[in-house]
């Protein structure tokens, strides 16, 4: 198995063919994934896909960018798709191939923006004006002077006047912005808490990723559990996210060590795990109203922590096991 992996990363040293290939495969989940039915018979059909998308980073030798592309391709761009497997996720708001591909590699978003022309529809005809507007996962839907929202699983069920949606393209008219850059820091060094740190400051952009497929579906199955309370519901949803995260960040570890060569350490993976207690710890203090210090050491105390543990935990192993190249032996 080891020789026959080798073999494929041999065959795809060439740059143009693995772009070849990651656009092959991403126009293959455009266009022939939404023919299966929703859920796991589309992730079944993904599985060649996510055996690709884990093998691209071995095709380039240096060691950051093998780590920059194992962020954003192997674990971003794979969670995308699981997420547009349950019609869910940014990628279910594309209309066409050049969204789905440069969202699914790029940090972007389709940006909000109004549909309709409402005075040049309502000059040119006499019917209720639909005004549909995106925001993140929802659709904020006005009749004239009614609101109403909807979810990504319903929007295909809005029903327009079919002569107005002939004459005004859906997605096509008065778009200002196409993309927006999704934010991925937000000065964390002003975050007061774990919480706000790893929720609201540092890498807001996986945050998101996992917060859309680990632990929102995590806390609604938890919550369906009778013998779970909510709080109890919630902490294990907190855990199981910090699990994954710590798993996908020991994978990226793993692609900048050489790891085709060198055993995993898991120092980056209990670095994670560490964080979830943490915050899971706060959130029990915080309900119970428990206070053991003043907020200001206290919010000194968990910089403090966080610094130190990223430098013993996660800088140190990477300085000391990571490599500016890495040469694939048989």
């Amino acid at each position: 198995m080891e020789y026959y992996n080798i073999m494929i990363i041999k065959f795809l040293e060439n740059p143009f063919l693995v772009l070849f290939l990651l656009l092959l495969s991403l126009n293959y989940s455009y266009f022939l994934i939404p023919k299966f039915p929703k859920g796991i018979p589309r992730i079944i059909a993904l599985s060649p896909i996510f055996y690709i998308l884990y093998f691209f980073p071995w095709c380039f030798s240096f060691a950051f960018l093998r780590g920059i592309l194992s962020f954003f391709i192997t674990w971003i761009t794979s969670f995308k798709l699981i997420l547009f497997c349950f019609n869910k996720g940014p990628l279910s708001l594309c209309k066409n191939p050049i969204d789905f591909i440069l969202i699914s590699i790029f940090p972007l978003k389709i940006s909000k923006y109004e549909i309709f022309d409402e005075k040049s529809v309502r000059n040119t005809f006499n019917k209720p004006i639909y005004d549909v507007k995106i925001v993140d996962r929802e659709y904020e839907i006005s009749e004239e002077n009614s609101t109403r929202k909807i979810s990504d699983e319903s929007i295909s069920d809005l029903k327009i006047p079919r002569d107005v949606s002939q004459k005004y393209e859906i997605f096509d008219i008065n778009i200002f912005k196409r993309y927006e850059v999704e934010e991925i820091f937000k000065q964390p060094y002003l975050a007061t808490s774990f919480r706000d740190f790893w929720g609201k400051r540092w890498n807001r952009y996986s945050s998101k990723m996992l917060r859309l497929t680990i632990y929102d579906p995590t806390n609604e199955a938890l919550k369906n559990l009778s013998f779970l309370g909510k709080n109890t519901s919630n902490l294990l949803a907190i855990v199981s996210t910090f699990v994954v995260s710590a798993i996908m960040h020991e994978l990226m570890f793993y692609y900048i060590t050489c790891g085709l060569c060198l055993k995993p350490t898991c120092e980056v993976m209990w670095f994670f795990v560490l964080q979830g207690i943490c915050i899971s710890c706060e959130k029990v203090f915080h309900a119970k109203n428990w206070v053991i210090m003043d907020a200001r050491i206290s919010i000194l105390l968990k910089r403090i922590f966080i610094v130190f543990s990223f430098y013993f935990l996660l800088v140190l192993p990477v300085v000391r096991e990571g490599k500016n190249t890495c040469e694939v032996t048989k």
